[in-house]
């Protein structure tokens, strides 16, 4: 039996594509599968439905039926004809008609095709004697999505939309912390830009995009965002939205810290700040600066530090100072269970920034709020970089210790591929000029002090040789001597 999701309109034979053969000849189609192959039949019963449309539509044409037949897929039949237009839409011009096609439900096949013809007369007849209306059964799924069909159904307003919008987005997605996260960053965020307390419409869209600036993120997300939306609402906002849509702008420069300036960012996140004041723990300078460190020695994502098996890291056993994730600690974490602990490439750091002195804040809140205090600190105190960058200086850190990729995509909880496209382009010259002196001319100095030792060793075996080879020609000539004193 045949693969639901196989699209018989993609089979060829011979280069030719099946919806570009001749219907009339399907009994000579052999597509690229065997004759017995359920796939064939199916591409033939397609050729051949086409074809009795093609005969049922010459047959409607001579007696001047207008509305014709349509094989609107591989699976279903319609009607294509110019109608009176649907309530709310205008034709071509302002015109009154507009050519529709319309779904009825008939299945391609034989039955499929006399139903269709019948139907196709019936509409026919209806706008000859102009006596044609759009009931539901025509209008199909639109009869229950369109608004405009019913006057007096109240419309719903946009923050009802939203929920139902939710609703639909959980039955595909697990209802987790990473699946909630990915709603309310990626869905939620954008349309709370919306005005909430009306009806869905073009004007309603115009307000959400005029809040955003042109060649940004946030335009290019929302544009994005509310083509799903209007999609969802089968709203047709697409004109007004393209003319708002903008290029994915290139990611801003990040600040990528060298080695001095992560030391000297871990002094500067404890330090007091006057104009910021809070009543939360997590302001104490301890925990602000135990966070920093775990954020630079290993290389974490903020959300990873609630996620950090403690007990592991302060066992006695743990000699290389390893951390563990425990994703259940935070709901999941973003791509899962690290395959191996994640070392401090640095493991001095982990003294320095007395780290095996656990001060993990625990304050209450979401994760989302926790981190979102992270990124505040951050700026306040005007460290320059933010708690990302110091992962980004982590992967390159990891470069210049010559680690290799895979081991440290694994470290960072990624692929390698994330980790070659995402980490290794924030490389600045700087870092880059840095990591050619560590590795090129590092390795081209003691490339150098090796020939030296080799071309001494030599030169000291070559003296050798020569003292050797004098020693046999004075024995060889005392030997030719005595032979002829002999």
């Amino acid at each position: 039996m045949t693969n639901y999701t196989y699209d018989l309109r993609n089979a060829e034979w011979d280069g030719t594509p099946i919806d570009h053969w001749e219907p009339s000849k399907w009994k000579q189609w052999k597509s690229k599968h065997s004759a017995s192959d359920a796939d064939v039949k199916i591409e033939r019963e397609y050729l051949r439905i086409k074809h009795a449309v093609q005969q049922a539509n010459a047959a409607l044409s001579l007696d001047r039926v207008k509305i014709k037949l349509k094989l609107t897929s591989a699976k279903t039949i319609g009607l294509q004809g110019t109608f009176p237009c649907r309530p709310g839409d205008v034709g071509k011009n302002g015109s009154p008609s507009k050519q529709y096609t319309i779904s009825c439900g008939f299945y391609a096949n034989d039955v499929g095709v006399k139903t269709a013809i019948v139907k196709a007369r019936e509409l026919d007849l209806l706008l000859i004697t102009k006596q044609f209306q759009w009931t539901p059964e025509l209008l199909g799924k639109q009869a229950q999505k369109i608004a405009l069909i019913d006057d007096e159904t109240p419309k719903k307003i946009i923050s009802e939309l939203i929920q139902e919008y939710e609703r639909e987005f959980w039955k595909n997605h697990e209802k987790n912390r990473q699946g909630i996260s990915t709603w309310e960053t990626h869905y939620l965020r954008h349309l709370k830009k919306l005005p909430q307390d009306v009806p869905m419409s073009l004007e309603a869209l115009e307000i959400a995009l005029e809040k955003t600036n042109p060649n940004t993120s946030s335009r290019f997300f929302l544009v994005w965002q509310l083509k799903k939306f209007c999609d969802f609402c089968d709203i047709n906002g697409l004109k007004i939205i393209n003319a708002y849509a903008t290029p994915k702008p290139h990611p801003s420069f990040r600040k990528v810290p060298l080695d001095e300036e992560v030391i000297q960012g871990f002094s500067k996140i404890g330090m007091p700040l006057s104009a910021y004041t809070s009543k939360e723990k997590f302001t104490q300078p301890e925990q602000w600066q135990w966070v920093y460190g775990m954020l630079a020695t290993y290389g974490l994502r903020p959300h990873e530090l609630f996620a950090i098996d403690i007990p592991a890291f302060l066992d006695s056993a743990n000699s290389f100072h390893l951390i563990t994730l425990n994703p259940s600690l935070t709901d999941g974490t973003k791509t899962g269970e690290r395959s191996c602990g994640v070392p401090p490439l640095y493991p001095h750091w982990v003294e320095l920034f007395d780290l095996k002195n656990v001060k993990l804040p625990h304050n209450a809140g979401t994760l989302s709020n926790k981190t979102a205090k992270l990124h505040i600190r951050f700026r306040n105190t005007d460290i320059g970089f933010r708690p990302y960058d110091l992962r980004h200086a982590y992967a390159i850190r990891g470069h210049r210790l010559k680690v290799p990729i895979k081991t440290m995509a694994d470290y960072m909880g990624h692929s390698v591929q994330e980790h070659t496209k995402t980490y290794q382009r924030w490389m600045n010259e700087e870092a880059n000029l840095e990591i050619y002196r560590e590795v090129v001319i590092h390795r081209q100095g003691t490339t150098k002090e090796a020939l030296k030792a080799r071309i001494s060793e030599l030169e000291a075996e070559n003296i050798a040789l020569k003292a050797e080879n004098a020693t046999i020609k004075g024995l060889l000539v005392q030997h030719q001597l005595g032979e002829l004193l002999s």
